[in-house]
């Protein structure tokens, strides 16, 4: 799973870079607000998930799976009419 994630994260990476680097931004700011945020929201991530995820487990996963596939085909019926 982690690995999963993981490429899902650096494809994701590859495109904000790409998409700066065709608006001939410097990358210097948007690399540090990008990282402080991502540091911020991972650890307050990471609190809150394992406090959360005793109390609510599965039906959190279920949940959130609905949200992402809700999400896709949304984008799905957007991208096809």
């Amino acid at each position: 799973m982690l690995l999963i994630l993981s490429v899902a994260t650096s494809i994701d990476a590859l495109a904000v870079g790409l998409s700066l680097a065709f608006l001939e931004v410097s990358i210097w700011i948007p690399s540090l607000i990008i990282g402080i945020v991502a540091a911020l929201l991972s650890a307050l991530g990471a609190i809150f998930g394992s406090r959360l995820g005793r109390r609510f487990g599965v039906w959190a996963e279920r949940l959130g799976g609905l949200v992402l596939i809700g999400i896709g085909i949304r984008i799905l019926v957007s991208h096809l009419s």
